[in-house]
């Protein structure tokens, strides 16, 4: 469970932001109530769909906006702890579980138009995999057998119907969304232990294999000469397919082509963790000018990165998830929740509706695709999920930041309090109650940019095993541990010939005084579409000062605003970097201050800069 100010920030959104009022936003794209009362008809199919949608394929748009909406929604609800947002989450299950039908059908389509035969991309297997998500989450946060029971039934039902001499899962000339009902597989496997899982996802990633048109095919992807060129977010969320195939097959030849989809993924992501994907990826390097990347696709990456770290106990594919949420995660949105951008960079100079009207503060983007915010509102839910992981001895902290686990380890119940203000500082104190005395291991990941490490615990063994700190003891209730990670600021290569500065977890921007235009109202108040533009042109005109001491490197001061609310802290941020910056105009060194890449002090910012002569 989340707490600090990721618990503020997840009530917050849902009070206030997109999150918890999508419907209300944007009634024709999220609040028609494709699954069940409005299911899709002949009409419909005629002319469904959102933004420039429409005809067969647009009629399961609204499925996977609604679907990712209501999974997302109901997972932040579970995860405040809240009474209130507790019974709006019991709601939106109990309407799904309302709507299904007596053989178990629970999807978008009305029973005359259902399983239609042909190669047209009916989108069954993609909104089906929207929907469920959200249920099998709720599933496991409340343990109510009924709603496993109604995913179960609605997933054997379109099994029936798809497979070896049954319907294609795939339609010709389609994203291919379809492959992720793979994810519902996944956890229905891990949930049951039912073979028939396991086997209906791995045909799923071969028969999928067959077109080698696709990044993720096996055979695209074990060719050295085929670097990824499709669509962002299909890509980026069909990563974690293969490693998962490879990892319940035992399969050598999927596990060689899992290696290859994150070993062709690199080039493309952003040192602050930004996959390029302004629709496509087509082979682009990464710019921090010229290199957008979307929120589906940073969504896909990172629940990519920590569906990978989980099967392979890999650090560094961890940190690179927390650096994507900490990071371009925060600097897509902005800080009240109420909208984000479709299309990011790392430096933004202006948001003026270039790329069709992607670059655009929106809480909906319906005029182009209402994709981007509604699968949003899962990134902090997937995070927070993904915090703890078991290991074989014990339990693993994966990512960081403040939280509280309750787990059970050799059948006792143990609670672990995680008290950090991280990412803003670096300094962590784990409460550690078992019920009674209890031996087993924590094992807490070790940072690539650490430069130095502390780690107290009273009768503890600790020592270091690769990138995880390793902390040995018989627990007992009121035990601790503190750990504290050493963090300077750093210059970071940057593909234009500049660089970015990071310290620690964050990457640090130059804020650029911006004016905000609403350019576009929502039913509901409070909701714009924004477009924001500089109040000067300052962004050009500075470069890093080289210390006295390093010329190569430049010199940093951390600084803390005690003036910030710890509840929101990417508001204003509590931690600054003071720095020498050139003025390139005057040559002279002047004083400013860097925030966080994600701070709402920086929606206009430079994060690269070049190094004075």
């Amino acid at each position: 469970m989340p707490s600090g100010w990721i618990r503020e920030q997840f009530i917050r959104d849902l009070d206030r932001g997109f999150a918890g009022h999508m419907p209300e936003i944007a009634p024709l794209t999220c609040g028609a109530q494709i699954f069940g009362v409005n299911r899709n008809t002949p009409d419909h199919i005629q002319n469904a769909g959102g933004g420039s949608w429409g005809g067969a394929e647009g009629a399961w748009w609204k499925g996977e906006t609604e679907g990712n909406w209501r999974s997302g929604s109901t997972m932040m609800a579970l995860l405040t702890g809240l009474p209130g947002q507790r019974a709006a989450a019991d709601e939106k299950v109990a309407y799904l579980l309302r709507t299904q039908d007596a053989d178990g059908y629970m999807g978008i389509y009305g029973p005359t138009v259902r399983w239609a035969a042909g190669d047209v991309d009916n989108g069954e297997l993609w909104t089906q995999t929207c929907i469920f998500r959200g249920l099998l989450a709720y599933y496991e946060a409340t343990g109510r057998p009924e709603v496993l029971r109604a995913v179960e039934r609605a997933v054997r039902l379109t099994m029936s119907h798809y497979g070896e001499g049954l319907k294609d899962p795939y339609g010709a000339e389609t994203q291919n969304h379809n492959l992720m009902f793979v994810d519902v597989m996944e956890r229905l496997y891990d949930l049951t232990g039912d073979a028939a899982y396991r086997d209906f996802g791995v045909y799923l990633y071969r028969d999928y294999s067959r077109d080698m048109g696709t990044d993720i095919a096996l055979g695209t992807l074990l060719a050295a000469n085929r670097p990824f060129m499709g669509h962002g977010a299909t890509t980026y969320e069909g990563l974690r397919v293969p490693i998962w195939a490879a990892y319940v097959t035992g399969d050598p030849l999927l596990l060689a082509a899992a290696e290859e989809a994150f070993a062709k993924s690199w080039p493309h992501v952003s040192p602050t963790g930004g996959p390029v994907s302004d629709e496509f990826i087509a082979n682009k390097p990464t710019d921090p000018d010229l290199g957008g990347y979307e929120g589906c696709g940073e969504k896909e990456w990172m629940t990519s990165l920590l569906s990978a770290a989980q099967k392979t106990g890999r650090a560094a594919l961890a940190e690179q998830a927390e650096t994507t949420f900490y990071n371009s995660v925060q600097g897509s949105r902005l800080p009240d929740g109420t909208g984000m951008d479709y299309v990011t960079t790392d430096n933004i100079y202006r948001i003026d509706g270039a790329i069709m009207n992607r670059v655009i503060f929106s809480p909906a983007h319906e005029d182009v695709a209402n994709c981007c915010a509604p699968n949003f509102t899962q990134i902090g839910p997937v995070f927070v999920r993904s915090m703890w992981m078991r290991a074989p001895d014990g339990l693993a902290a994966v990512l960081y930041g403040p939280c509280d686990v309750r787990t059970t380890i050799g059948g006792a119940a143990v609670r672990i309090s995680e008290e950090t203000s991280y990412p803003f500082s670096e300094a962590f104190h784990f409460s550690v109650d078992p019920d009674g005395p209890l031996e087993f291991v924590l094992r807490l990941r070790i940072p690539a940019w650490a430069t130095s490490i502390s780690a107290v615990s009273a009768g503890a063994e600790v020592r270091r095993a690769g990138d995880w700190l390793i902390v040995a003891k018989k627990w007992r209730p009121g035990d601790a541990v503190d750990v504290s990670f050493g963090a300077q600021a750093q210059p970071v290569p940057a593909n234009n010939g500049e660089f970015y500065v990071r310290r620690g977890p964050l990457f640090y921007a130059l804020p650029i005084s911006a004016i905000r235009r609403a350019v576009k109202d929502y039913p509901l108040a409070g909701f714009h579409d924004y477009l924001v533009f500089p109040a000067e042109w300052a962004q050009g005109h500075y470069a890093l000062a080289r210390s006295p001491d390093e010329p190569s490197a430049p010199a940093f001061e951390l600084v803390q605003n005690r003036a910030a609310d710890p509840r929101y802290p990417w508001d204003v941020s509590p931690v600054r970097l003071e720095a020498k910056l050139v003025n390139l105009g005057t040559n002279k060194a002047e004083a400013e201050a860097l925030v966080p890449m994600g701070s709402g002090e920086a929606i206009l910012r430079r994060m690269t800069f070049p190094l004075a002569p």
